[in-house]
């Protein structure tokens, strides 16, 4: 669901990010820049800002807080890095609904859509009320029984797999107590339609758009090439058991391993009650996204790679 986001008097950015690159204090230094000339008070995560003192001498002083802290102190975020910044973001933004603006440092970039040029036309446009907030959905995934039962959050997918074993696993798979297949596979991905561009993608899964209230169950690598992915309502509560395996199962919430567990094991995965609110620029549309991320209708034989490999042959 899409509103037009209106900046509160006096609000505050706050910023998160990838330590591990290098443009992540490049583009840190200058956002703060950009922020102090516009008189927007700003709290930036500690390690970023230690990152910063080492390499430019800047001291965040009171700015510089745990990442844990930063939601509470802020009205948007802004997160530094990639997709999978982003997602990391989301885990540590939880249930505050606080908003997100993806600043894309990495490759793709479905859900950090800016680049490091348009640092100052978006911060101007944030002002102006020029984003658009977008809800979208997050799985819960629990497993585990008695003291020992857990859950996780994913905005993409909960990947469940063989935990590094050669042997495929058999995957009993339940929607709503009901029995739907067992695949045999490498494992399963269970993804919103966030997460439909990532590693469901790679499965063979399809691409959802952000308004359709769904689940995708894409199997990874199944051995019946007849078994194919399937979409469910997100009201469904799907369940996966393992009975049995080489070793271990795996459970990862978007890329993150959260669990490893001995068979039998028993996974359930929902709706969880909380969203992920992204603020995305008013003018790009989610198909214009897809053509240029995927480089649809591009012929490639036309770009300048590849004709400069046909001279030299």
């Amino acid at each position: 669901m899409k509103n037009k986001f209106t900046p509160p008097k006096n609000f505050t950015i706050g910023i998160l990010g990838n330590v591990e690159k290098i443009s992540t204090c490049e583009t840190a230094l200058e956002l703060i820049r950009i922020l102090e000339e516009r008189g927007i008070n700003f709290y930036v995560q500690k390690e970023i800002s230690e990152q910063m003192r080492i390499r430019c001498g800047l001291n965040a002083g009171k700015s510089s807080v745990q990442a844990s802290d930063v939601p509470g102190k802020s009205d948007v975020i802004v997160s530094l890095g990639g997709d999978g910044t982003i997602l990391r973001t989301a885990k540590t933004v939880g249930e505050s609904g606080k908003p997100i603006l993806g600043v894309n440092l990495g490759k793709l970039g479905f859900l950090a859509e800016l680049n490091f040029d348009e640092l100052r036309k978006s911060i101007d446009g944030l002002l102006k009320g020029e984003f658009n907030l977008e809800e979208r959905t997050v799985l819960k995934a629990s497993f585990g029984r008695g003291k020992k039962a857990s859950s996780v959050f994913a905005l993409n997918d909960v990947v469940i797999d063989k935990a590094g074993s050669p042997r495929m696993i058999d995957l009993e798979t339940y929607v709503d107590s009901e029995y739907l297949i067992t695949y045999r596979a490498d494992g399963i991905v269970i993804s919103t339609p966030t997460g439909s561009t990532g590693y469901c993608l790679s499965t063979g899964g399809p691409i959802i758009t952000m308004e359709t209230r769904v689940i995708a169950i894409s199997p990874i690598s199944p051995h019946t090439l007849s078994a194919r992915p399937v979409i469910v309502p997100d009201s469904s509560e799907i369940r996966i058991v393992v009975r049995s395996a080489y070793k271990h199962v795996m459970l990862a919430a978007d890329g993150q391993v959260s669990s490893v567990q001995a068979p039998p094991a028993e996974f359930a995965v929902s709706l969880a009650p909380h969203r992920i609110t992204l603020l995305r620029k008013s003018t790009n549309g989610f198909f214009g996204l897809l053509r240029s991320k995927l480089m649809w209708g591009v012929d490639i034989r036309s770009s300048e790679e590849y004709r400069t490999g046909e001279e030299k042959e």
